[in-house]
């Protein structure tokens, strides 16, 4: 989605009656379009489960909900009103889809790491509400399905599902690999960055460069770099 199709989406909502206004923080809502794309891409790109967008989000399904209420209001029988109403129509489902997507990345990060999301306390604070009450069950769903369909056949001392597995120590629990390699754009500028104990970088304002995640993972958090 380009800058152009976020103005759009901006110069369609302001149309709507100051009436309608809904009671959340003002905020132009192109920026909230950029910034929801910006952390569907971050959220695709990266292994863990990233901080939810909540107030952006909120702010985006009331002005949906505005729009969606606007194209009803359109008079089909005038040219104008109809070709409006497809472009009114085109917009929304563009913002839509990078919404519906977006969700659908953390949710199937949930999934695959559902027990190491409850149990990180870090992790666990990215969730939104509903995210965690869908974690919760999708944990207790998928114990009680292998318990019920092997485990419980199986000695006591093996039904565990989240203990290091004998002598190795490899632990039952997916965990996301920070080790991934991922491409980013720098931001703003940071100067000197010290990646390990013995490599240092200097990162400016629109450079890009391919890095192990966990050494930039932090600078990603504080929205200083953005993934691509």
């Amino acid at each position: 989605m380009s800058d152009d199709d976020d103005f759009k989406f901006a110069d369609y909502t302001d149309r709507i009656s100051a009436s309608r206004e809904p009671d959340v923080e003002a905020i132009d809502p192109a920026g909230d379009v950029s910034h929801l794309t910006q952390a569907w891409v971050d959220e695709r790109a990266a292994p863990e489960l990233l901080q939810y967008q909540e107030q952006c989000i909120k702010r985006l399904l009331v002005r949906i909900e505005e729009q969606t209420l606007l194209v009803e209001e359109l008079d089909p029988r005038n040219d104008t009103s109809v070709i409006l109403s497809i472009l009114y129509q085109t917009e929304l489902e563009r913002v839509k889809f990078v919404l519906r997507s977006y969700l659908r990345t953390r949710i199937s990060k949930i999934e695959r790491f559902c027990a190491y999301v409850l149990s990180d306390g870090p992790t666990r604070k990215r969730l939104s509400r509903a995210e965690l009450h869908y974690a919760e069950n999708y944990s207790r769903a998928t114990r009680q399905h292998y318990q019920n369909s092997f485990l419980s056949s199986l000695p006591q001392s093996l039904q565990s599902q989240d203990e290091a597995v004998f002598s190795r120590k490899l632990s039952m629990v997916s965990q996301p690999s920070l080790d991934e390699a991922v491409f980013c754009r720098i931001a703003e500028d940071i100067g000197d960055y010290q990646l390990d104990e013995d490599e240092t970088v200097e990162l400016e304002k629109g450079q890009i460069y391919i890095f192990k995640y966990r050494s930039v993972r932090t600078l990603l958090h504080r929205r200083q770099i953005h993934l691509i």
